[in-house]
């Protein structure tokens, strides 16, 4: 998996951490699934320097590392299994 994503849509320079790639790896998530969540994802801001991007059930964790060295960090990713619904 590519490990360095320039200008990104709304987030600009994204780098993956192996935690990211390794859990990844782990739900069967390839490249082609993540490039489109990192690029066309819906994203919910949670807190000042997070923001999740999730699209077709995964979800990406993207923050802001300290100290910043120009790009975001793709903290970790997973699938994201729906809820019950009450009818």
């Amino acid at each position: 998996m590519k490990h360095y994503w320039p200008n990104v849509p709304g987030v600009g320079n994204v780098a993956v951490s192996r935690h990211a790639q390794a859990r990844a790896e782990e739900d069967g998530i390839n490249e082609h699934a993540f490039e489109q969540v990192l690029l066309h994802g819906v994203d919910t801001p949670d807190g000042q320097d997070t923001v999740w991007r999730q699209l077709n059930g995964v979800r990406i964790v993207i923050i802001v590392p300290t100290p910043f060295k120009g790009a975001k960090l793709v903290k970790t990713m997973f699938r994201v299994q729906e809820q019950a619904r009450s009818k």
